[in-house]
């Protein structure tokens, strides 16, 4: 109830104010009309105040970051159809390709045994084998793949 009291007391302090600088410069507006100006504006202002309040408790939900997927789908699987349709599909050949099917071999390496190409190149290239080495060793111009051709690699990193 105190908080109403406050209120109420800054409306009419506002309204005494507002009715003393019209009648300082010489304003002959009512004091009525003054009163109505000032319990607007509080009201407008109390308005704004409750929605700012209500909207700093109850945020909008943040749109999702991450693409909408079926149940049980792979984001994996749908970022290797986006590597190869853009190998396949560009003009040019870029290092997308190819520095895709290095990265799952290095994880393949190290998740099944324990070695990296940085630290074993000999064991690493052993375990990967002729055609993954090559892949891996390719600088630009890189070589376009065919369709079989990733089947293959995959198989092998999969055989890993």
């Amino acid at each position: 109830m105190s908080n109403w009291r406050s209120r109420i007391a800054l409306a009419f302090v506002a309204w005494l104010a507002v009715a003393t600088v019209v009648r300082v410069f010489g304003g002959t507006s009512h004091p009525v009309v003054v009163a109505l100006y000032v319990a607007v504006g509080a009201v407008l202002l109390w308005l704004f105040l409750e929605v700012s309040a209500d909207a700093e408790t109850a945020r909008w939900p943040k749109p999702r970051e991450e693409p909408i997927r079926d149940p049980g789908e792979d984001p994996r699987l749908d970022q290797l159809r986006r590597v190869v349709g853009q190998h396949l599909d560009s003009r040019e050949v870029g290092d997308g390709m190819h520095r895709h099917l290095t990265q799952l071999a290095d994880r393949r390496l190290m998740a099944r045994h324990g070695i990296t190409r940085d630290a074993d190149p000999d064991g690493a290239a052993r375990l990967l084998g002729p055609e993954l080495s090559s892949v891996a060793a390719a600088r630009a111009p890189y070589p376009r793949l065919t369709t079989a051709q990733i089947d293959l690699l995959l198989r092998r990193i999969e055989d890993l």
